[in-house]
């Protein structure tokens, strides 16, 4: 897969050791890395140095994806969005996996697959709300209701005996109750934290031992002190800022957590050390001296989220915050982008043991993202100092338009005075909050509905921004061939992948799915036929009939109400699908080889595909696609550039015309469109639209014979000349459904034509 690391050498801070001097140099100072730059690095370096997901969803590497969700909901970024995905569909969407409720552990530490009720298993499930949340289809949330019900329905209260489960799994509660509105969530909760709270709270030093084996005098350091766990502690402060985000002000409980996160603030204030960290036992720095990155991170990242949310007092505290993050910045962030000095997994300050700069752990480095999250947000708030943007946009057209439409990121930046990132709110003219996007390239976008020659306004001020369910949606379905499918509030399409092309299935060319909803579908339609395959097999050999009935339930090729796929593809062009053309022959590449997930919602979906050379007149030329899809709009830009010709060449693009129906074609300079009559016109009784629309006018357009499948008369083609070596270009394509939102193709042309019109005439943005 494509990754990308865009971070500036200038912008690297050396090291310092435990034991380094300050050197005196002649060379001028190297600029201070940003927060902002600091959570993008070291994010970046972590996903492309562990690029497998396929690692398990125990509490290790499910911090890490805390952390990465805190990145993904400050950038907006796709690639990490695809990453936490990944991971999540690996494991299931599942903690450990026993299925037998009688078998379910908890009372001791276990790494097993009986140990559902541990918190270790359970953590995952805060990154699968998350997603579910950007994504909603239930089959990610299933398995964390199953198993929090659980604990909610039992008389049980001591299922938290140790101080890292307060951050694994009290937020899954409170997350649960954002989706539901069930306060039982919170009130179990409650209820558990109070056990942990009686076990392991000592009300003198205003910090938690890490569990009942720990507590003073039972236990001391090798100097007779109390010893309290710094990363421990670190988790209790994480997850109370977990929890109190999610709670509703006026919940019955919620003062007294308030409470005890203000008191173990003062804490843990108290054991900080001159430089910044905090010693692994907090009361005795000489048990474990030197530098901790895990606690000073889960600290910090505590403190700042106090203080941006006015819990804890920002005179007090933010010194605290702003010497922790710049140990973390100037001597745990490293030169290659890792997170040194953190301690090892373990439950205690052990003597002797080492940590230095290559001291690099999953939840370490998911500690100071979160940290640097937070830390961008105390920054930026204030910078910001209450500025606001007005945008207008404006409707130069007699025609009334509904579009997605452009903002320069860098202007909103600059204008609010913030590093970057969804760091904003946009609000309507009526003051309703709207959903935006902050894309791959630099763009802010949002949805404006212009009445003809009238204008649209919005406000931007600093905040931070919900949430939002994502219109355009799109991954790769390894499930299934490794497709890379995606979609909009108006279609959906899909393109073949590695897997595929390994099977020796020919299929070449952008395939289109019918629906008739906004909602997203193509997840649950994968994931409903996927699961009746073995079913279906199964009954084959038993009762045919039965299978025949229960393929029709659940195969997405037949409509159930939300429409279907019944588009023909094969070895054509489908729908769009960019050609090189040799003399009579069309040359397509095969299936894409790799992808980079570049945007995917809430209002585009982009994507890029990078080809296998293909053999063009004595060279290999390689095909590189951009494919992006926009909220409210039937057409997909693409993007698409060659690498290895040797002289420029002509293209074409178009759509595929079937046998059964060669005469609803519209072919014009400008867009070529077609009728489709789907792959059986008989039983199905509707017609797919299906269209290429050029950016610039095409001197030709033809209907040839090449490159015939069955079923397939000809190609509708638009021929785009002068294709030079490493340049793009880009025109449009795309579909509606005679049972949707085209009934007829004099209404689609009509749509077509609009949009062209629309094109040459954009709507115009202002931003003040």
């Amino acid at each position: 897969m494509l990754k990308t690391l865009a971070i500036s050498l200038a912008l690297l801070v050396p090291a310092i050791g435990a034991d380094a001097k300050p050197k005196k140099s002649k060379k001028k100072a190297e600029p201070t890395i940003t927060a902002y730059d600091a959570l993008n690095r070291v994010n970046t370096t972590w996903q492309q140095n562990h690029y497998s997901t396929e690692r398990r969803a125990f509490w290790d590497d499910a911090v890490y994806f805390t952390g990465n969700q805190a990145a993904i909901e400050l950038t907006g970024r796709a690639d990490y969005w695809d990453f936490s995905d990944r991971w999540a569909r690996h494991n299931k969407w599942m903690g450990a996996q026993e299925a037998d409720p009688a078998k379910w552990k908890y009372k001791n530490y276990g790494e097993g697959h009986d140990y559902v009720l541990f918190g270790d298993w359970q953590i995952c499930f805060q990154t699968y709300i998350d997603l579910y949340r950007m994504a909603p289809v239930d089959y990610k949330i299933e398995r964390a209701i199953e198993v929090m019900d659980y604990m909610v329905r039992s008389s049980e209260t001591d299922y938290w005996w140790w101080a890292d489960a307060l951050y694994m799994a009290m937020p899954v509660f409170t997350k649960l109750y954002t989706l539901t509105g069930d306060e039982r969530y919170l009130d179990k909760m409650v209820d558990n934290f109070r056990f942990a709270d009686d076990l392991m709270w000592d009300a003198e030093a205003k910090l938690y031992y890490r569990d009942g084996k720990y507590i003073y005098p039972k236990h001391k350091t090798d100097e007779g002190k109390k010893d309290f766990w710094a990363r421990g502690n670190g988790w209790v402060l994480a997850a109370f800022a977990h929890v109190l985000r999610d709670m509703p002000e006026d919940y019955k409980h919620r003062a007294f957590l308030v409470e005890r996160y203000q008191q173990l603030a003062e804490g843990v204030k108290n054991t900080q050390q001159p430089e910044g960290h905090w010693t692994r036992s907090m009361a005795d720095p000489n048990q474990a001296p030197g530098y901790e990155t895990s606690g000073t991170a889960l600290f910090t990242y505590g403190y700042y989220w106090g203080i941006n949310n006015g819990i804890l007092d920002s005179l007090t505290y933010a010194p605290v915050a702003d010497k922790a993050w710049t140990y973390l910045r100037d001597v745990a962030l490293q030169p290659d982008g890792t997170v040194g000095y953190v301690q090892p997994i373990g439950e205690r300050a052990i003597k002797g043991q080492t940590v230095s700069t290559t001291s690099i752990t999953n939840f370490g480095t998911g500690a100071f993202i979160l940290a640097a999250a937070e830390r961008v947000r105390f920054e930026d708030s204030h910078n910001s100092c209450g500025k606001t943007l007005t945008v207008t946009v404006s409707n130069p057209s007699e025609r009334q338009r509904q579009e997605v439409v452009e903002l320069c990121a860098k202007s909103i930046y600059n204008g609010l005075g913030i590093s970057g990132g969804r760091q904003f709110i946009v609000r309507s003219a009526t003051g309703q909050e709207v959903p935006y996007q902050i894309t791959h390239d630099g763009k802010v976008l949002i949805e404006a509905s212009v009445r003809p020659c009238g204008d649209a306004s919005f406000t931007i001020t600093y905040g931070r921004p919900n949430i939002y369910a994502a219109t355009c949606y799109g991954r790769q379905y390894p499930e299934r061939v490794d497709d890379m499918a995606w979609e909009n509030d108006r279609g959906a399409y899909r393109c073949y992948g590695p897997a595929l092309q390994k099977s020796g299935e020919k299929a070449f060319g952008v395939d289109v799915w019918l629906k008739n909803t906004p909602d997203l579908e193509v997840e649950k339609r994968y994931r409903i036929e996927d699961i009746n395959k073995p079913i279906i097999a199964a009954l084959r050999k038993s009762d045919p009939k039965a299978a025949d009935a229960l393929n029709m339930e659940a195969s997405y090729h037949f409509d159930h109400g939300y429409g279907l796929d019944c588009y023909k593809v094969g070895p054509t062009l489908g729908v769009g699908t960019p050609a090189l053309i040799d003399g009579d022959k069309m040359v397509l590449p095969y299936c894409y080889r790799e992808y980079e997930m570049l945007d995917n919602g809430p209002l585009r979906f982009a994507v890029k595909l990078v080809y296998n050379p293909t053999a063009y007149k004595g060279n290999d030329v390689t095909e590189t696609r951009i494919i992006s899809l926009d909220k409210g709009s039937n057409f997909n830009r693409m993007q698409v550039r060659y690498d290895g010709l040797t002289d420029a060449t002509s293209i074409c693009s178009g759509a595929a015309i079937h046998s059964e129906d060669t005469k609803s074609v519209i072919m014009t300079s400008r867009y070529v469109a077609y009728a489709d009559p789907t792959d059986n016109p008989r039983t199905q009784n509707h017609q797919i639209y299906v269209a290429t629309v050029f950016d610039k006018a095409v001197k030709t357009t033809r209907m040839p014979n090449f490159n015939n499948a069955p079923g397939l008369e000809s190609h509708a083609l638009g021929i785009i000349e002068g294709v030079k070596d490493g340049e793009w270009n880009s025109y449009w394509f795309g579909s509606a459904w005679s049972k949707y939102d085209c009934r007829t193709m004099d209404e689609w042309q009509l749509r077509i034509e609009n949009f062209v019109d629309n094109c040459a005439e954009p709507l115009i943005v202002n931003v003040k």
